[in-house]
């Protein structure tokens, strides 16, 4: 699980993981169109993964980091 959060703490190459995915879900979808085939089965793939990647979020929540303010002037 420490992956995970690893992963998710890993804003860019989490979205750019979620954007491959997406891409190749709709390059399959663009083929399948051409083909005449069913993509009833790709609407809900995409769905699937952009639950799966924003359940990653109320998993592993991203930390708060509290700044210590300073008064300098005193």
């Amino acid at each position: 699980m420490k992956n995970l959060q690893q992963f998710n703490q890993d804003t860019d190459t989490k979205e750019n993981v979620r954007n491959y995915f997406i891409d190749i879900l709709e390059k399959e979808a663009i083929r399948r169109v051409f083909d005449r085939e069913d993509v009833t089965a790709l609407a809900e793939a995409r769905e699937i993964i952009n639950k799966a990647f924003d359940n990653l979020d109320v998993l592993f929540p991203q930390k708060v980091v509290k700044k210590n303010i300073e008064n300098e002037a005193r």
